[in-house]
């Protein structure tokens, strides 16, 4: 918790400096899924990894990466019940390398999506729910993803509905491979 808000304040005063590499997306990925597996099984959610075949390259930060989709697991173990699913595909499209995230979870309200990306936002909650955070980690997502320059997007048909997040990042320059 400390860390993300101290994060999402470093983010906001540009203060972030990335250590960018070339990567194979499919590989950090896979490794943060891994790294994650475990506590989607303890919630009894089912997750499944859809990978291309062939690499998806790009210059980025390995650890911020892996950060960027443990908060969205993260929220996705969160907001999902036992019984539930999650989704994680990784494709490659028009110069630009995309990671989604989908989940059968307690979905948003289409209304409220877009303000669930900034530092402190938090969806309705009823009492018996009180998995909520503080709403720092899609803040947080929102800022690493951009610092890429790429962009995060949410979609969600409303509540029981559940999530879809859809981070693109720049594909790295051909020829490089």
């Amino acid at each position: 918790l400390v860390d993300d808000l101290l994060d999402v304040t470093r983010i906001s005063r540009g203060k972030v400096e990335l250590q960018r590499t070339r990567l194979d997306v499919r590989d950090g990925v896979r490794k943060t899924c891994d790294d994650h597996h475990a506590l989607l099984e303890r919630s009894g959610i089912e997750m499944r990894l859809d990978l291309p075949f062939s690499p998806v390259w790009v210059d980025g930060d390995p650890t911020r990466m892996s950060q960027v989709l443990g908060n969205l697991l993260h929220n996705a173990a969160k907001f999902t019940d036992a019984g539930g699913r999650v989704v994680v595909e990784v494709s490659s499209r028009d110069g630009w390398a995309e990671i989604a995230v989908r989940d059968s979870g307690a979905g948003i309200e289409p209304d409220d999506v877009e303000r669930m990306f900034e530092a402190f936002a938090q969806g309705e909650q009823n009492l018996a729910r009180t998995a909520g955070g503080l709403g720092l980690g899609l803040a947080l997502v929102k800022g690493l993803v951009e610092l890429h320059g790429g962009t995060v997007r949410a979609r969600s048909e409303g509540r029981g509905r559940g999530c879809e997040f859809l981070v693109s990042l720049p594909a790295a320059a051909r020829g490089q491979e």
